[in-house]
């Protein structure tokens, strides 16, 4: 495997040059625009270089529905504290999950009284935790193409214990963005594609991005080159009047993508109709296990209820339009004040994915 020199990435002299051509091209632009970026890292390498500092007043960046923790519904969340909280079975997450708000708690708070919940960092983690346990032990899986493939990979490829389950809240990134455009729930003159999530899907299946609303679309990796490159590319395809898909991203991302993945993918789920936190049911979206793996899914082999009146955003929380790019962080009254890393109100400060968090971690007031 070829090793890549990050540094390159982040040479002073190339963010400069790159900086003065998105300044040059700017001023070519006939009003100010708007670039929504649908990837949570994304958003933490623009805060953490401070690219927004870098680029003129006439083109803004905003967060999308990037971050999977985020977008995670609190009807699953409930549904499966619910059953920490009443069978003898332990549930497995990623560390971001454990603070993210339900309607009454998180799992960090049913951990307190009482529930097994611990954290793993991985599918693989969490089935060799099984191997020993004495009770059956679900894995919550949540998290886009990028976390969705691992799961199915380990389904399909390895050993299984018979105490172990999955719980999934993967969700297809591609169909939720393409929704929500075409609901007009977001609202931007171009698109960073993830880069995460696009090195599993690749670029082609977002041409209809293109295609249907006319829209620039620049795949992006993460240092501070990356970003800047996409947006720079995006602002050309703006003032050429030629929207396309373009990579800018290729030492990861091609416009196949990853078909190990997606076999893997198509091998253990079907897409289904899946709740969004706060931005409604979406279909074609949630990552559903086919019959052929029933054994292992905990939505049909536990009895697990759920509530109609699961709340997505406490009162006076805004996260539901921070992930939509309507407002930035710091127009919710509850941010920093109510809502801190410490105490989160809402999932979008929990997570380093998360716009609240980054901004907070970045000292953004």
């Amino acid at each position: 495997m070829k090793t890549v020199n990050l540094e390159l990435f982040n040479n002073p002299n190339t963010v400069n040059k790159l900086s003065i051509a998105i300044k040059n091209e700017s001023e070519k632009l006939n009003k100010p625009i708007k670039i929504m970026h649908i990837c949570g890292t994304h958003e933490n390498s623009i805060v953490r270089y401070g690219i927004r500092d870098l680029l003129p007043k006439s083109i803004t960046v905003i967060a999308g529905p990037g971050c999977p923790v985020c977008v995670t519904s609190s009807k699953d969340i409930d549904a499966v504290i619910n059953l920490s909280l009443k069978k003898n079975v332990k549930i497995l997450t990623f560390g971001d999950m454990l603070k993210v708000p339900g309607t009454e708690m998180s799992f960090y708070k049913a951990k307190s009284l009482g529930a097994d919940i611990k954290m793993v960092y991985s599918v693989f983690d969490a089935i060799e935790l099984a191997r020993s346990a004495s009770k059956p032990c679900i894995f919550f899986a949540c998290g886009f193409e990028t976390t969705a493939a691992p799961t199915a990979s380990a389904l399909r490829d390895i050993n299984i214990p018979d105490n172990f389950f999955i719980y999934s809240a993967h969700k297809y990134t591609p169909n939720g963005v393409y929704a929500l455009l075409k609901s007009g729930k977001i609202n931007m003159d171009g698109l960073i594609l993830p880069g995460h999530a696009s090195a599993i899907s690749g670029l082609k299946v977002y041409e209809r991005f293109v295609e249907d609303f006319n829209i620039p679309c620049a795949s992006a990796g993460f240092e501070s080159v990356d970003v800047l490159l996409s947006v720079l590319l995006i602002i050309k395809q703006i003032n050429n009047k030629k929207p396309k898909i373009e990579n800018g991203y290729k030492r990861v991302v091609n416009y196949e993508g990853n078909k190990n993945a997606q076999k893997a993918l198509e091998d253990i789920f079907y897409l289904t109709n899946a709740v969004w936190r706060g931005l409604g049911n979406i279909d074609l979206t949630g990552y559903e296990l086919r019959k052929e793996y029933a054994r292992f899914d905990a939505k049909k082999q536990f009895d697990i209820v759920y509530s109609d009146n699961y709340i997505e955003h406490q009162k006076g929380c805004r996260c539901n339009e921070v992930i939509l790019g309507n407002i930035n962080p710091t127009q919710c009254p509850l941010y920093a004040k109510l809502c801190t890393p410490q105490n989160p109100v809402g999932p979008c400060m929990v997570s380093d994915e998360g716009t609240c968090k980054n901004w907070y971690d970045g000292g953004i007031e």
